[in-house]
This record gives C-alpha cells, structure tokens and sequence, in this order.
C-alpha cells in the first residue's frame, strides 16, 4: 500500500487471495453494472478502502455462496453503486473538473461546427432540389412543345394523304370516264 486507502491491483489480488485475471474480471463486471473504480493518468485501476469492502463483498457471494458473476456483479453494484472512493477522489477532482470543462468545451465546439457543416449541408440540398426542379419544368416544357408539333406533323400528314386520295379519285373518275362502256 504506497498511501494510505490507496491500494495498487497487485495489493488487492494479495488481500484477496486472488489471481490479477480474476480481479480484473470482477472490475469489468462491477463497471459494466456502473460501480466506478478510481483510475490513474494511465487508465490504470486504483482500489479504496471502499473498493476492497466492496470487493470482498463480491467474493463472499462469488466464491463462498457460489453465485455467478454477472448476478454478484449486479447485487454488488446495486448495493454499493453511491459508494464513493474517500481521499484518491478528492485530491484529483480539481484535475478531473478540468479534464471535464475542456472535454465539454471540445465537445461544444464540435456540436458547433456540425451544426454549421448541417446549415451548409440544407442549403445545398434546397440549391439541389430547386435546380432539379427547373430542370424538370423545362424537360416538361420542351416535351409538350415536342408533342404540339408531333400533333402539328401528324394533321399535316393526315391532310395531305386526304388531298392524295381525293386526287387519286378523280384520276380515276376521268379515265373510267373516257373509257366507259356504253
């Protein structure tokens, strides 16, 4: 134990009479229940004196009781889960509220600028959308005029084959005419 409450993993297997791979299992399924473990500048677990009654809790029910882990890990962590570390968490909550007030102002900033690139982003979805549109409209505009002058063509060929057969008729009526028999 290098400070007083503060205990280093090595010294809560030996207090236990645990394997690290053991301890470190427990950790991960009181974490996962929400139980908070103080950590070091190197993400490295510290214990507490409330840590150690907490673990020793979960071994009388995993070891002693034969419970299995996720069960003891929620029982524990449900029990426990107000519990805060004594000393080790007071010393370091100035740092920590520093760490958090420049994690929130980056994280603002960063809503900020995605707030921005979205504005951007609407702006050319409606550029985008209304050039389609136009688009559309004129497509529509040359397809009617397309079909007015494809109606136009088909009336002037209908008109014309009339005129043709009206033509080819009298041709016919003057030479039945001439040659009539009579």
């Amino acid at each position: 134990m290098d400070i007083d409450g503060i205990y280093s993993p090595k010294d809560m297997t030996d207090i236990l009479n645990i394997g690290d791979s053991t301890l470190r299992k427990w950790c991960i399924a009181l974490e996962e229940q929400g139980y908070c473990f103080s950590r070091t500048e190197n993400n490295k677990r510290l214990f507490t004196d409330n840590d150690l009654i907490v673990l020793k809790h979960f071994r009388q029910l995993v070891q002693v009781q034969n419970m299995n882990i996720n069960n003891a890990s929620i029982i524990v962590a449900t029990k426990y889960k107000g519990l805060k570390s004594t000393s080790f968490q007071s010393e370091n909550s100035k740092d920590d509220n520093r760490s958090l007030n420049t994690d929130f102002s980056r994280l603002f900033s960063e809503i900020e600028h995605l707030k921005e690139l979205n504005k951007q982003l609407l702006l050319r979805l409606d550029e985008q959308n209304e050039y389609i549109f136009n688009r559309l409209n004129n497509m529509e505009d040359r397809i009617t005029k397309r079909d007015e002058r494809l109606m136009q063509v088909l009336r002037e060929t209908q008109e014309t084959q009339k005129l043709i057969a009206a033509a080819t008729e009298k041709k016919k009526g003057f030479w039945k005419k001439l040659f009539k028999k009579e």
